[in-house]
This record gives C-alpha cells, sequence and structure tokens, in this order.
C-alpha cells in the first residue's frame, strides 16, 4: 500500500493520533476532528479501545477492589447504559418524577450506545453519517403506541421525511443495485449491475422473464446455477404442493434456508454462495442459520408466500443523516437543558454539543461518559452502584436504578441474579458486525458504473451511497463531484460448520476482538479498489477518511424457531428482565430484537415497574 489513512485509536477517552499503514498522513478529515468532541474521531470506533476492558475483566473473573470505594453522590435514579433505552429511562423517570436527580454511567467515550454519529470534514464541507442504529423502521406497523408517542415528544414527524429524503435521487442518476463476484469464491473479479428494480430492492423481481435471464447470464456461475437462480426467482412452483398451511409452517421454521432450498429444490452449489450473505444485513448471519419461515421473501419462496402471506414493507425513507443517534441527541437536548441549540428535528442534524455539560455539577440530570458499571445491588432500601472510570473505583446510591447495558453483562454486575436468571441473561448472544464509514471525495466512479449499492457475497463488506437526506441546513451530496460517505457493513459469522446462531455470533465476536484498524482497512482498500477500481476510484487519491466502527456486541438476539421453541423462548425472556429489588432491566435485549422501538418499549416498561 502506497499510502494510508490517519486515524485515531481511543485509550480510555485519550486520543492517541496513528498513522496509517505505510506512514503517510492524508486525511484533511482529521485535521477538523475535535479530540473534546467524539463524534469527529475516526479511525477505531463502535466498542473503542477503553471501553470494553473492564466488562471483560469482570467476565474473566477478576473482580475490581472496592473495598476503600465510598458513597459519594446520592441520587433518585442511576442508569447504567447511555444508549437509546437508557436514555429513554431516564426520560420517562423525569416525566413522572420531574423534581428527580439522575446519573446515566455509560462506558463509551459517547453518548447514544449503537447509535452512533460520525462526522466529518472534507474541503470544508460537512458529512455527516452514521455508525451503528441505521433507520426509524416501519414507524406505522412496527412502532408501539409508546415508542411513537416518544417521538412525537421529541417533536419528531415522521412524515417530513417523505421530502426530506430525495427518493428520486438514485432513479434520476441512474443509480441501481449490483453484486460484486469475487474471484476468490466466483473465479474472477465481476460487477454485475441489475438493470431493472430500484437500487433499494433485494429480491430479483423484475418486469419480465428476458430481463431477469439476461441479468443472470452475466454470473460467473455454472449454466446450470444460472438456470436455476432463474427458477428460483420467476417459477410459481411450489414445492411443499399438497401440504395444509400448518405442515408448511412447521417445515419451514425447522430447517435451514440453504437446507430447503438443497432438500426441495436441489440447489446447484454456486446459487448457496450466491445467496449465503444475503440475509446479513437484517440478521447479522447467513442462510445457513436462518429458517424460511423468516425469510418468505427470499428466492424459490413465493408459492409459500402466496399461502402464508407475508409482512407489507413500508419505504425505507425514515432515516436522519447520523441514523437514530438523532434520537439520541434529542434525549440529552430534553435532559440537559442548554447542552445544544434547537427544539426540533430539522435543527438536531447539525447542533453542536457541548460535551462539557453533560456531567456538570449541580444539574438535575448527569451523563458520564468512559464510566463502566461493575457492581449493582440492593442495600437498606437504596441501591449501591459502582463503577471503574480512569482507572479509580466510584460509588454512588440512588433510589431506582435501570440495567440498560447488555444483557450478559447484568450476571456479573448484579450478584442477586439468581441461577435461572443467569443463565436467561446469558442466552441473549448478541450479534456481532462492523459499520464503516469512508469518506471520497466524489462518487464519480459509482455515477459511470451506474450503481448505489453493491452486494458482495464471496468477500466481506457490501458497500452503498449514503442515503440522500437532507434537513435543515444540512445538504446530501448533489452530484457525483462532490464528497460523500460511503458506508459498508460486515457481519463476521462462521457459515457452514454446523454452528447455531449463538455459536457463529460468539466466533464472530472473538474475531473482532483480535482485529485491529489496519486489519479493516486492508481489506477495505483490497476490496474498493475491485469494486469501484476499473471505473476510476484511486483509493490514495479519492479516500480522505475511514470510521470503524466496530460492534462485537451488536444486534440484539432475536429467537427463531430454527433454535428457540417459542414457549420455552417467552419463559426466557421473563426470567431474563425480572426486577431485582429496586433494580430494573432495559435495553432492547429485554424485549429479544434490535430495533429501536424495542428499546423505547423496554425502558418504558422498566421504569413503570419500579414506579408502580
Amino acid at each position: 500500500m502506497s499510502s494510508g489513512i490517519t486515524r485515531r485509536d481511543f485509550m480510555n477517552g485519550i486520543a492517541i493520533a496513528v498513522v496509517g499503514a505505510s506512514g503517510i498522513d492524508l486525511s484533511s478529515a482529521e485535521i477538523a476532528a475535535d479530540p473534546g468532541y467524539p463524534p469527529s474521531r475516526s479511525g477505531l470506533r463502535g466498542s473503542h479501545v477503553g471501553s470494553f476492558e473492564a466488562a471483560h475483566r469482570l467476565r474473566d473473573g477478576s473482580p475490581f477492589d472496592l473495598s476503600a470505594a465510598v458513597i459519594e453522590e446520592r441520587y433518585d435514579l442511576v442508569v447504567v447504559g447511555g444508549g437509546i433505552s437508557g436514555l429513554a429511562a431516564a426520560y420517562y423517570y423525569r416525566q413522572r418524577r420531574p423534581g428527580a436527580r439522575i446519573l446515566i454511567l455509560d462506558t463509551n467515550d459517547d453518548f447514544g450506545g449503537h447509535a452512533k454519529r460520525n462526522e466529518f470534514e472534507v474541503d470544508g464541507k460537512l458529512l455527516i453519517g452514521y455508525g451503528g442504529t441505521q433507520s426509524i423502521d416501519s414507524p406505522h406497523s412496527k412502532w408501539s403506541p409508546v415508542a411513537r408517542d416518544l417521538l412525537k415528544q421529541l417533536g419528531i414527524d415522521v412524515k417530513k421525511f417523505n421530502t426530506a429524503f430525495d427518493q428520486d435521487f438514485y432513479a434520476r442518476w441512474g443509480l441501481n443495485h449490483a453484486v460484486f463476484f469475487k474471484k476468490e469464491v466466483f473465479g474472477v473479479d465481476r460487477l454485475v449491475r441489475r438493470p431493472f428494480g430500484t437500487w433499494q430492492d433485494f429480491d430479483e423481481n423484475p418486469p419480465d422473464a428476458a430481463s431477469l435471464r439476461a441479468y443472470f447470464e452475466q454470473f460467473p456461475v455454472s449454466a446450470a446455477a444460472r438456470a436455476q437462480l432463474f427458477e428460483l426467482c420467476w417459477s410459481d412452483r411450489d414445492v411443499l404442493a399438497g401440504r395444509t398451511p400448518a405442515q408448511r409452517q412447521e417445515i419451514l421454521e425447522h430447517i435451514s434456508y440453504s437446507d430447503f432450498l438443497k432438500r426441495y429444490w436441489n440447489a446447484d452449489p454456486d446459487v448457496l454462495k450466491f445467496l449465503q450473505t444475503r440475509t446479513h444485513d437484517l440478521w447479522a448471519i447467513g442462510i445457513d442459520a436462518l429458517p424460511p419461515s423468516e425469510l418468505l421473501n427470499m428466492p424459490g419462496l413465493k408459492a409459500q408466500r402466496a399461502v402464508l402471506g407475508g409482512e407489507k414493507d413500508e419505504p425505507y425513507i425514515y432515516h436522519f443523516p447520523d441514523g437514530n443517534a438523532s434520537i439520541a441527541r434529542m434525549l440529552v437536548r430534553r435532559l440537559i437543558p442548554g447542552i445544544a441549540a434547537g427544539s426540533g428535528m430539522e435543527d438536531i442534524v447539525l447542533a453542536r454539543f457541548d460535551y462539557s455539560q453533560l456531567d456538570g455539577q449541580g444539574q438535575a440530570v448527569r451523563i458520564r461518559l468512559n464510566s463502566t458499571a461493575v457492581e449493582a445491588r440492593n442495600v437498606d432500601g437504596d441501591v449501591e452502584i459502582a463503577y471503574v472510570t480512569g482507572g479509580k473505583a466510584a460509588r454512588v446510591a440512588a433510589r431506582h436504578c435501570v440495567l440498560a447495558c447488555y444483557q450478559a453483562m447484568i450476571p456479573y454486575i448484579a450478584p442477586e441474579t439468581q441461577p435461572e436468571q443467569r443463565a436467561a441473561l446469558h442466552a441473549n448472544v448478541r450479534a456481532p458486525l462492523v459499520y464503516v464509514n469512508v469518506v471520497v471525495r466524489n462518487w464519480q466512479p459509482w455515477h459511470r458504473l451506474g450503481v448505489a449499492y453493491i452486494d458482495n457475497p464471496g468477500g466481506t463488506y457490501a458497500a452503498y451511497l449514503d442515503f440522500p437526506v437532507s434537513l435543515d441546513g444540512y445538504r446530501f451530496s448533489a452530484d457525483p463531484s462532490q464528497p460523500i460517505c460511503i458506508h459498508l457493513y460486515h457481519t463476521p459469522t462462521a457459515a457452514n460448520q454446523g454452528l447455531d446462531m449463538r455459536q457463529q455470533y460468539r466466533a464472530g465476536r472473538a474475531r473482532l476482538y483480535t482485529m485491529k484498524f489496519d486489519d479493516f482497512e486492508r481489506e477495505i482498500r483490497d476490496e474498493l479498489a475491485r469494486m469501484v477500481g476499473p471505473a476510476g476510484f484511486d483509493f490514495d487519491r479519492d479516500v480522505t477518511a475511514i470510521t470503524v466502527n466496530r460492534w462485537p456486541h451488536g444486534y440484539a438476539y432475536s429467537p427463531t424457531p430454527l433454535y428457540d421453541d417459542p414457549k420455552q423462548q417467552a419463559l426466557i425472556a421473563r426470567h431474563a428482565r425480572r426486577k431485582l429489588g429496586r433494580i430494573a432491566i432495559a435495553n432492547s435485549d429485554s424485549g429479544w430484537d434490535a430495533y429501536t422501538h424495542v428499546a423505547i418499549d423496554q425502558a418504558h416498561r422498566a421504569v413503570g415497574e419500579l414506579l408502580a
């Protein structure tokens, strides 16, 4: 590599500048980075260095010496975890008790949890990207009245996204979906653009058979595989003909999608390779570990979908430039008046937060970053919470506590959990994932190729242009000559080894923790060069910054009937979120689904339990 991207690794919240793999600094984005403003930090983010070591020490059986930690502060509520669920819990508690004093502890150097904001400046232009929680998904059909009401209280009117999200943008520029076939898996590097549908369509659902057949003819797979892919996508053949709906459901729930294709369609190996990662974006796992009952829009299931029905999708347009970090920021702005200007959903995008006010003396609500809770126990009608920060232990007391952290850590933090509850908490194995923002000076190569989204079934990263959203004074990249964020995502798995979902998540997480920024940069450089290099992309010339948001504990575990008995799973969920005296449990883990509205619902429930 002839040059590299300057990045910052963070040790206990202290930024240490590190040059790229080649030692040459090309990043104009770094020049504007403010060490006191976490969203502007690039390099290895997400679960950054300094954010997880204390928790891992507890997990590994090395408790902290808390004998000298005396109670220094008293609050009405202490929240462990400053993600959306923890922030919402503080908000709901203050609604019920307006005079309450609240402390929020978070192990990261920024609030929001997975709702992570990444900022960059390129040639004087501000670019905002999301490093985690992406969008308000299906607010009309999936969000509860409680969660929708919170959006309303914060000033978020989802109807405004109908115009803020330029729904014709990619069509106007002739951009669509494409697949990159990587040589190591498919024998040749080849980018195949899909000539029908829109860039957001993942299903091969063309207007005519000829278009679909011509598309598949470009695939570097066997002739048999091309013919079979056409049949899977076009044919109405019912491979479960003669079964009742209940019998179909039973079959589809207790077989993996890959085994279903093998058994009922005699799927060609190239077909399975092409489809293996199709489910990674939503489930962070491949088709070898998911049942067809959860994937009725996938190829080969058209007849089953016709019998069993399927969910009607809402448009995927409810997106702030920084993803749902804007929701977290709006909650903080309500909890700590004066920390940022403005009051609505438009002005939150460019609102500059004064991080020095997060933990201000005398405030009703304080947010203490870089602080890892290591103990929470009921003592004499209160809750005592110990935490470590800067290598030192401290202790606070509160009338109530909400644990809005990862469920898997609660048995190590709360010694009052009993074996049944501990087992239930450990059953929620989060999915590892990586969200990357690659900032480029222009997107002309993408325009030349006519693509906005590149799937990569044989490689590491899928890549796509940022969503075309403009709010208030923030404007999306208007034409190919302007800088833009390229988003990449990767979900590490251990596919086709006979492992279930939890086992694959654990294997992927272990691998992520071993990776350094150089490892990520090397693969990003290689794959982007091969995907869009033939259209004139030059990594050294075009890339100005990379932010890798590494989430070894990403999506909350979502049970499926392939591995989880529904009745037993309902019991596990109830056991896991059982209140411990004055300690309640929130976070999306408690709802066993990885969505923002679930995190909000669980915060509302937890506060209701405490104040009942």
